[in-house]
């Protein structure tokens, strides 16, 4: 009796465990709908080790260097781990993992990360770690990751974290539950739509240009690990013309490299982008941020060639079964590109047919001139005759200010759709959306002394004058002040012990 009963507790346990596993599956994101850049990480282990050049980094390098192209004409067999806001101590723990699986002859890491000292968004860890197999790389790289309101069990058991989209469920989630379809070209995310890079804003006034500790220390522990396992480890900064990339960091990066006996190379410097022939009128699908397929293939052929001539790989082309291998990539690669144009050229007649599409409605409540709403929050400024604060709807609130000198747009960082960034004379206003696509107030930007704040305070004033009116900072990191208040942030950056910024910004795109 007792042994049936045991039986019996047993196939139970193993009914429960296989539901919840069965719905574990269910639950967790596919990224082929949407954010399909949360697959990348993934598809590595499908793909045959034994690459001479593998890539880590963030979109910089998803984007903008093809695998393709690289083999087809200089027998390179390479391949990008990257993903969305891949953070430095993800790039290294990945590193780590390939290293496990084969030894290239060259890494190459973008050094944008460096900009980023702590974790920043769940969102993006987990389109990083969660394609990443288990191992103590993956448990560090978690650690290492993990914002504030996390919890390591949620990565162990991603039902914890994705049991709200039950309700949410689409049809591809059952369809790819035991697989996936590939979305990139050895990790190239292949674009061939265009729009040029135009009003690219300058980057804002930092309280501190030095990259932080914790960056230099996994900075550190690549190139350790690359010396110790006989690797080159080039260090590149891609052609990205937003987000800024400041002369302060390329003097870092630069002496960085120079110490360590490294390659750097910069494909914004002007001499590269001349030899490359990069044209952001045309070889940018997004303004400026990621090259499109043409740019993508001219910076590669340039790096191609200092792969060959420069460092020495030989070409494998002839090489089998490697070749025919590309071979039969290079048709799903076509394919890619032919099916990308084909859907530009159905989008244009649909436009064409139905006029102009791109008139949009208001969104959200407009703020009245001279008037508060109730929704306002924190510090706010008057301005125009109107007030403006943070995570309030932008639709009319830009009515004050007459036609903006310049306007930029982004694909968001945190959110699904753009950040927008409108720049007046004296003044900036970045948006972004929010879970309605609605655009929203992230950061007013004062940049001299004919705005003045609600309190009194103007570009140009001493330390002593903002401690009078605001009193002591929420916190103090010595060139810049923080008073946090109801959700929201002031800032003020000093230089030479006077006010050179003043921010107005929101804390929804905090980690």
């Amino acid at each position: 009796m007792k042994r049936r009963k045991v039986v019996r507790a047993i196939i139970s346990i193993i009914i429960v465990v296989a539901v919840l596993a069965f719905l574990q599956r269910l639950v967790t994101p596919k990224y082929v709908d949407d954010v399909i850049e949360g697959a990348l990480i993934a598809e590595y282990y499908e793909d045959a080790p034994n690459h001479d050049v593998v890539f880590i980094g963030d979109c910089e390098v998803y984007e903008n260097f093809s695998p393709q192209l690289l083999f087809d004409e200089y027998g390179i067999n390479s391949y990008i781990r990257g993903s969305a806001q891949q953070l430095i101590w993800q790039s290294y723990y990945l590193l780590e993992d390939t290293l496990k699986y084969e030894k290239p002859d060259v890494v190459v890491f973008n050094i944008l990360s460096m900009k980023y000292d702590k974790p920043q968004h769940e969102a993006y860890n987990r389109m990083t770690l969660e394609g990443m197999r288990w191992s103590m790389s993956k448990v560090n790289s978690i650690f290492a990751s993990m914002t504030s309101d996390e919890n390591f069990i949620d990565y162990v058991f991603p039902i914890l974290r994705y049991h709200s989209r039950i309700s949410e469920l689409k049809e591809t989630d059952f369809e790819y539950m035991f697989h996936t379809k590939h979305i990139s070209h050895n990790g190239y995310y292949l674009r061939v739509d265009v729009k040029p890079a135009e009003n690219v804003p300058e980057g804002p006034i930092l309280a501190d240009y030095q990259f932080g500790e914790n960056s230099y220390k996994y900075l550190d522990m690549m190139t350790e690990l690359c010396e110790r396992e006989g690797i080159k480890l080039v260090l590149i900064k891609a052609p990205s013309l937003y987000p800024y990339w400041y002369d302060e960091w390329e003097e870092q990066m630069e002496n960085y490299a120079s110490e360590h006996n490294l390659t750097y190379i910069n494909f914004l410097d002007a001499d590269v982008l001349e030899a490359t022939g990069v044209d952001f009128s045309q070889d940018t699908y997004d303004g400026g941020l990621h090259l499109n397929l043409s740019g993508a293939e001219k910076i590669t052929r340039y790096f191609g060639e200092y792969l060959r001539d420069e460092v020495g790989l030989k070409d494998r082309r002839g090489e089998e079964p490697l070749t025919t291998f590309w071979d039969e990539k290079r048709e799903a690669y076509d394919e890619d590109i032919a099916s990308q144009y084909a859907a530009l050229e159905e989008k244009k007649k649909q436009n064409a047919s139905q006029g102009d599409g791109n008139a949009q409605n208001s969104q959200g409540v407009t703020v009245k001139p001279g008037e508060e709403n109730e929704n306002h929050k924190g510090y706010t400024l008057r301005y125009m005759g109107r007030i403006y604060a943070v995570d309030e709807p932008v639709a009319g609130a830009l009515d004050a200010l007459g036609e903006p000198q310049s306007y930029y747009e982004a694909p968001s960082c945190a959110f699904e759709g753009l950040d927008k960034i409108y720049t007046y004379a004296n003044i900036t206003i970045d948006t972004y959306p929010d879970a309605d696509k609605n655009d929203l107030i992230s950061c007013i930007s004062l940049k001299d002394d004919t705005i003045t704040t609600r309190e009194g305070a103007m570009i140009g004033m001493f330390e002593n004058e903002i401690r009078a009116l605001y009193g002591d900072p929420t916190s103090d990191e010595g060139a810049k002040w923080v008073y946090e208040k109801d959700g929201m942030k002031l800032n003020f950056i000093f230089r030479d012990g006077k006010v050179a910024l003043i921010e107005y910004r929101t804390t929804a795109l905090d980690e």
